[in-house]
């Protein structure tokens, strides 16, 4: 399995990280943030890419996706803190899905802001576009 989650997290985390307090931008779901605003950036699914496979004993490509989620008191914040992690996310070669606003159904005050983002990440951690 080509895993890169923990190199995809530290490259975003230096742009969204100034923009959150302390300790607000995780890997991982947080069923209760801290502090807001409060982001999450986590690997949802990682497949081999058939289009390249071959007869090596190990996977050369993988498809990965990943999901963002920020939350925030209002729009403006969200729209701030997403902002900062969609740029980190292309400029690391990243396709963006989607990116939707969804009822926070926990708690209807907070806004959240959903993305998904695919890519290519090869046997050296290297991202593709896929």
């Amino acid at each position: 399995m080509i895993d890169v989650e923990v190199d995809v997290f530290d490259y975003v985390y230096p742009s969204v990280a100034p923009i959150v307090p302390e300790g607000c931008f995780q890997s991982m779901y947080v069923p209760n943030p801290p502090a807001f605003p409060f982001a999450t950036l986590m690997e949802m699914d990682n497949q081999s890419d058939a289009r390249y496979m071959s007869t090596a004993p190990y996977e050369e490509y993988a498809v990965v996706t990943y999901e963002a989620n920020v939350y925030a008191m209002d729009k403006i914040q969200c729209r701030e803190v997403m902002n900062a992690l969609d740029t980190a996310m292309t400029s690391l070669n990243f396709r963006r899905l989607s990116m939707q606003f969804v009822p926070n159904l926990a708690d209807s005050t907070l806004f959240r802001l959903t993305a998904r983002y695919r890519a290519v990440a090869d046997a050296n951690k290297s991202i593709h576009r896929g």
